[in-house]
């Protein structure tokens, strides 16, 4: 089996978990991503920016931490900013997204569209 699906590699779909093959390896376009991500973060051209969104920000907290660093700037966007403005400046934040990136507790949460 070759998996050559860089964005799915670190999921548990079933093209990853669910191939009970005696060998497995990653593919040539694999090791092109794996490559350019070793060059931009060893020896990265400046300014080098960051762009980080999703919903999921206990995901995000070890790259955060692992690229602050390293980058001369860091945007944070989409769910994971919501956490930030909820923590830092107290705004109110859309209930969906505050449990779906904090966890089930609703204290802070507003009902936004």
């Amino acid at each position: 089996y070759v998996n050559d699906a860089f964005g799915t590699a670190h999921r548990a779909h079933s093209s990853m978990v669910g191939v009970d093959l005696p060998q497995k390896v990653a593919g040539f376009c694999m090791k092109k991503e794996l490559d350019y991500f070793a060059k931009a973060l060893d020896n990265p051209q400046r300014p080098f920016l960051s762009i980080l969104g999703g919903a999921k920000v206990s995901d995000k907290i070890q790259l955060i931490n692992n690229m602050i660093d390293k980058v001369d700037e860091m945007i944070i966007g989409g769910g994971t900013l919501y956490t930030f403005l909820k923590v830092m400046d107290g705004m109110a934040v859309p209930c969906r997204t505050f449990l779906r990136v904090l966890g089930p507790d609703q204290e802070g949460c507003t009902s936004l569209p």
